[in-house]
Formats: structure tokens, sequence, C-alpha cells
């Protein structure tokens, strides 16, 4: 059972065991001081590599941690999940406590990272942090760029989790709660104020616990290749699909309404029109080459979990939309 924390009063859990600290170099911008002596782990990417989780299994071990906390963003939860992953599940908490609200990572078990090149998932229901603190100051120093990203990585992940083939009454209420959220703090969050910091930061919770039961579909699914291929974050490159698929599909009227939307037509309007207001546009550098490695990369696990299903053809056809070819 996870257990969430409002406050830095949870790292006394820390305070009789050696931890492995898995963060990265923004740690340091953090007035967080734990209650014990511990071993730190930063050396990974923002799309983690498979060789990068191999590596910190060793600097576990070779330091007898008992422990892992993840301070930092999706990248860096997803690593020390992916430790205990490859440290073949051992009996291991982890503590995260997100600087970033969009990704979710620390309410969900599973984790990404990239092998030969290509986004390989991991998922075990032991992956699941134990616990979480949520602080909104953690988000004070992330840049808007950032910022923007990780809310929209949060939004798609609400309204995919909703559409889903697996999703449930509560996965439901959950992505209803964290587009409420979403919407009614995104001015406040973006001018970096308090409350809409700590509401994005619930609301990114909420998000993760709807994807958590249903996991995501073909936005996410088309997105990964898009990320690896252009250098763009995940957020980024999720939020330039999901209208296009949406459009696409034309339906889930009740989505729209979460939105304030009277129909999905509508709904996609107003993502599209959302992504101009925040300056989220497609990459420059794309030929009309980059359609085939697109269309045959797609993640057909997550392309699976979509209501309505598409065949290569039309996933091509989609891409073309995406980058605007």
């Amino acid at each position: 059972m996870q257990r969430t924390f409002y406050d830095f009063k949870a790292l006394e859990i820390l305070k009789d065991k050696r931890p492995l600290l898995v963060c990265d170099n923004s740690f340091d911008l953090f007035d967080i001081t734990l209650p014990c002596e511990f071993t730190r782990f930063s050396d990974f990417q923002p799309n983690p590599l498979y060789e990068e989780a191999r590596a910190g299994v060793k600097v576990l071990r070779k330091n007898k941690c008992d422990f892992i906390i993840a301070v930092g963003g999706g990248s860096c939860i997803d690593v020390a999940k992916s430790i205990k992953y490859y440290n073949r599940l051992i009996d291991i908490n982890i503590m995260a406590i997100p600087t970033t609200s969009g990704t979710g990572s620390e309410a969900t078990h599973f984790a990404v990272i990239y092998k030969k090149g290509e986004k390989y998932s991991i998922a075990d229901e032991r992956l699941l942090p134990d616990y979480v603190i949520l602080q909104p100051e953690m988000l004070k120093t992330l840049p808007l760029y950032q910022k923007k990203c990780t809310m929209l990585d949060a939004l798609c992940q609400a309204i995919e989790s909703w559409w889903s083939r697996n999703a449930t009454p509560l996965s439901i209420a959950y992505s209803k709660k964290a587009i409420e959220l979403i919407l009614d703090n995104m001015q406040s969050y973006l001018k970096n104020e308090d409350n809409g910091n700590k509401n994005m930061l619930i609301a990114s919770n909420y998000a993760g616990k709807a994807i958590n039961i249903t996991t995501t579909t073909a936005p996410h699914a088309m997105s990964y290749k898009l990320t690896s291929l252009y250098n763009i974050p995940h957020g980024h490159a999720v939020a330039l699909c999901l209208p296009k698929v949406w459009r696409y599909m034309k339906d889930f009227d009740e989505i729209a309404n979460a939105l304030g939307k009277q129909n999905s037509d509508e709904a996609v309007l107003y993502f599209e029109q959302l992504l101009e207001m925040l300056e989220i546009f497609p990459p420059k550098n794309v030929n009309a080459d980059d359609l085939e490695i697109l269309s045959s990369s797609v993640n057909t696990q997550r392309l699976k979990n979509n209501r309505i299903r598409f065949d290569k053809s039309t996933i091509k056809i989609l891409y073309k939309d995406i980058l605007e070819i």
C-alpha cells in the first residue's frame, strides 16, 4: 500500500536506512537533508538507458544499500524502479519525491528505459513506490518549457486512460479529477505560484493512478520514437499526437465535456489551440522518409489499448498530420 505525504517529515523513515539516492543535478538546487548516510547515483540521462539502470544496480550492491529514494522527474523515478527491477525485485522500498508535475511515475508500477535506441517497458506491481512526498516547492526551479511539457503529459495520460479499453469506474474517476485540477490550476501553475504547483502535483498523481490501472494508448504509443528521433521531451511528443488521434477516432464526448466542450470536435480544437498558446510545435528537422521509420516503430502493446484499432497505413497518415509534412 502506497503512502503519500505532503511534507519532508516523512524523510524520518530513512533514519536507520542506508539508501541509494537516485537523482540528477537538480537535486543540488533543493534544501533537502537526508537523516542518514547515503550513496548518490546520478549517472543517467533524461531518457534513461538500460545500461545506466544496470550500472545503478552495481552501485546499489557495492554500497549495500537497503532503500532507494528517487528525487527528480519521471526519468529519475523510472531509473529507481529499473534498479530495483534489475536487482531481481529484491524486497527494497522506494520513496519518490517528484520534481515535475506530469509523468505520474510516482503513482505507477511500470518504468520506461531505452535499449538500443528503442523504448522498453518494464512492469511489476512491486515497482510501485512505497512512499511518495508531494512538495510544491520542488517545482519552483523547473524551467517554463519543462513545466508545459510535463503538464501536457499528465493531461494526455488522463484523457488516454479514460478512453482506454482497460478503463474502469475508478480509473475514470481518477482521470476526471486530474483533468479538472489541470484546467483549474493551469494559469497559476504556469505563473509558478505555490497553489498552482501544489494542485498540479496532485493532478499528475491522479493521472498516474489512472494509467496505473489502464496504461496508455495510441498517442503514447506513437510518441516514443518522436522523442528519440527528434530529441524532444516526452510530454511535447505525446501532446502533438493526442489531438490528431482523437480527431481520427471522432468519439468520447464525455471526455470533451470534462474539458468544458460539447463534443470531441470542439475538444480537439481546444487542445490544438492550447498547444499553440503554449508554443508547443512540431519539430522542424523532419522529412518524408521519417514516416516509414516512425510507423514501423509504434509500441504495439500501447496501441492495443486503444478502443479503435489503427493499421500501419493509418498510423503513417497520422504521423504525416502530426509532423505537418
